[in-house]
């Protein structure tokens, strides 16, 4: 009987890592925004992804136009990110977490920081500014707001990651989304 619980878990959990493999190797390379995604409160923004590994990186710009033509601001954001298990509540996706090692933040035009609560923050336009240990506006310190509870499900060249809350917070695992967000394509 020992022997059989050994072999089933044994079983399981190789079944875990090739699982965790194949997600991987599926997510693996650069994934855009489809189209201009609407923040719902007249900006837009496109989400830049690189997964390579056990890593992602991500580049996150607000627009004040749907036509993305006034970029206002930019997030750099990276880290080292794992699969879990499969969703309970989102068929076909897989729970993950995303892990922040930085962020960065830069002004895409003059005369927004105040906008974003970001004007005492040292920001130049064109100037990205690591804001990991010290935070700034509503982009929280790594050690304050370090990993995000996530979904990923990635079919072909279409990728999803789970629907932000309203508040953006992420960082429990009772604050992991129950559903998809917008659609990610794949780069070429």
């Amino acid at each position: 009987m020992i022997r059989l619980v050994t072999t089933a878990a044994l079983t399981l959990a190789t079944l875990a890592v090739a699982g965790d493999a194949d997600l991987r190797k599926a997510a693996a390379g650069r994934w855009r925004s489809e189209a201009a995604e609407d923040m719902g409160n007249g900006s837009f923004c496109t989400r830049d992804f690189t997964f390579k590994g056990g890593a992602w990186q991500l580049t996150f710009t607000i627009y004040a136009d749907k036509e993305l033509k006034t970029p206002l601001l930019a997030l750099d954001l990276a880290g080292p990110w794992a699969t879990g298990k499969a969703s309970e509540k989102v068929p076909g996706a897989t729970e993950a977490t995303f892990d922040f090692t930085s962020k960065k933040v830069t002004l895409r035009a003059k005369d927004v920081a105040k906008n974003f609560g970001m004007d005492g923050c040292g920001l130049e336009v064109g100037k990205a500014k690591d804001v990991s240990k010290t935070g700034c506006s509503f982009v929280a310190p790594v050690a304050q707001y370090g990993r995000e509870f996530d979904l990923l499900k990635v079919d072909g060249a279409a990728m999803w990651l789970g629907a932000r809350p309203a508040d953006g917070n992420m960082g429990a695992e009772d604050k992991r989304p129950t559903a998809l967000g917008a659609k990610l394509v794949r780069a070429k």
